[in-house]
């Protein structure tokens, strides 16, 4: 009796596992609108924080990027913990192998003035370019 039902149990079960890898691999998940490149952003905020020179030479391209984070690290460390939490990352424009990166504090604080980074290379080895933001650079 059970014979009838196999190919219908085993079909469910194939499903079941398909939709069950699927939701555990999500290979077309992204991170906000920001893509691969929230996961960058934040990793160069937590190093500003930290005032950790030579992971933000490593995530920088150049030495400009550094100075900004060293600086806004100590002149605005608490305006710059507000992007240290859940910020929201959003893609803008893209040029090439550089994309601007608009990332928003979780707080209604700065939250008109992001932190905008321009990242040169793909979104998992994306290097900053740039950094600034009105609400971090007032007083520069």
């Amino acid at each position: 009796m059970m014979d009838g039902n196999k190919p219908l149990l085993l079909t469910i079960l194939a499903a079941a596992l398909f939709i069950a890898v699927l939701l555990t691999s999500q290979p077309y998940s992204a991170d906000s609108s920001g893509g691969g490149y929230a996961k960058p952003a934040r990793g160069y905020i937590r190093a500003a924080l930290q005032q950790d020179s030579l992971r933000l030479a490593r995530l920088s391209a150049s030495a400009s990027p550094v100075a900004w984070a060293l600086w806004v690290a100590r002149m605005h460390r608490e305006s710059l913990v507000l992007w240290e939490g859940r910020a929201e990352a959003r893609t803008g424009a893209r040029s090439g192998d550089t994309t601007e990166v608009f990332l928003y504090p979780s707080s209604e604080a700065c939250s008109e003035a992001p932190i905008q980074f321009r990242f040169v290379g793909s979104a998992r080895q994306a290097r900053v370019v740039s950094a600034s933001s009105r609400c971090l650079d007032q007083d520069s």
